[in-house]
């Protein structure tokens, strides 16, 4: 059955009766309506691909209907062909200027209206087909606007911040510098100039993670079922190397079952880098940073604590501790790649002002080579 439609206008109905035959070979869904007022009241719910329109009707007649549907937004691209006895080139003006396609002359003949109708229906098609883009080019770019105010909003909230931190820092370091320069001896000398270091790389870092931040707002990512990534591995190999960059391995608890987690190697490593970055940040040396995952089922669970905790591995994830607006931007990458792969993410902080990140991830199903 051909699911391409026809409304056909004519107050005769033997008129319509015999477009019905002309036209049965090729199977289209035909309608038809006795008036023009009849047509407009119910062309929303036939929707039709092509109207065959006659001109001659009794009450409004069809350049008045072909109007009054050039009117209308819905139903101003849809082709019209008007169907007349009258000839010559002011009828065909007159239907031209009332926002018709085209117009076959009464006898209608067969082969001519097949014709006529095929030729619209590929415009009808070729219409639908720009506007169907247009309309997915419309979404990006108000999927784009969306998320760019969030991303306003992200910077406002926690940008600014974590880089006015550092900035002060080194300012504050530089300007006792250059107070007591001539008063310092070399390792405090070199004691400031460290401690500048560490925050100009923590002004590095944090530039870094507004772009990674940037780039899962901007561009939406979605996950491969190939993807497979070894999580002990990689949380055993940056591990060792933050906590050494700050000298804390003796803070460092890593309790990790081994777990294939379907995602890329690149978002496992952000992942743990923020995580770990994260518990350092709000911790004092001598507090234990706590890693600990276990593969439940069908996901991979995981929580890092800067403090011991005593959590169950399987208990309830409460989304509604994950307010954006609450994180920092290396937590706001973290939730990002999670939601990716529609995992769970959730942060508490008890009355010790102890922090737990807790969340899941699916586990591969691929076969690993």
């Amino acid at each position: 059955m051909n699911n391409h439609s026809i409304l056909v206008i004519d107050d005769e109905r033997a008129n319509f009766e015999v477009i019905e035959t002309l036209l049965a070979s090729d199977k289209y869904e035909l309608h038809y309506a006795s008036s023009g007022e009849e047509a407009l009241a119910n062309v929303d719910t036939i929707c039709p691909d092509v109207i065959l329109l006659d001109l001659m009707m009794s009450g409004m007649d069809g350049l008045a209907v072909c109007q009054r549907l050039r009117l209308m937004r819905k139903w101003r691209s849809i082709p019209i062909i008007v169907i007349t006895a009258a000839t010559g080139k002011s009828v065909l003006a007159l239907c031209l200027d009332a926002g018709a396609d085209d117009f076959i002359n009464k006898p209608v003949d067969g082969l001519e209206l097949r014709s006529r109708v095929r030729s619209m229906m590929r415009t009808k098609k070729q219409f639908d087909r720009i506007e169907s883009l247009s309309r997915l080019q419309q979404n990006n770019i108000t999927s784009l606007e969306n998320n760019l105010g969030e991303l306003v909003g992200d910077l406002a909230i926690g940008f600014v911040t974590e880089l006015s931190t550092p900035l002060t820092s080194i300012q504050e370091q530089l300007g006792e510098l250059s107070d007591n320069l001539e008063s310092f001896n070399k390792n405090q000398v070199r004691y400031l100039v460290d401690l500048a270091n560490k925050s100009a790389s923590n002004i590095q870092k944090t530039t870094y993670k507004f772009w990674t931040y940037l780039d899962f707002v901007v561009e939406k990512k979605s996950p491969s079922s190939t993807e497979i990534c070894d999580f002990k591995a990689i949380v055993e190999q940056i591990s060792i190397v933050q906590a050494q960059w700050l000298s804390r391995e003796n803070d460092l608890l890593v309790d990790l079952s081994p777990a294939n987690v379907a995602a890329t190697d690149k978002h496992c490593e952000l992942i743990v880098k923020e995580l770990l970055d994260n518990a350092f940040k709000f911790s004092e040396p001598g507090v234990p940073i706590e890693i600990y995952g276990r593969a439940i089922d069908r996901s991979f669970h995981l929580w890092i604590r800067d403090g011991r905790s005593d959590y169950p591995i399987d208990r309830p994830i409460d989304r509604a501790n994950a307010d954006d607006r609450e994180l920092g931007l290396g937590l706001k990458v973290v939730k990002k790649i999670v939601d990716i792969y529609d995992g769970g993410f959730s942060v508490d902080t008890n009355d010790d002002n102890e922090t737990t990140v807790y969340i899941t991830l699916p586990l591969s199903t691929a076969k690993v080579n």
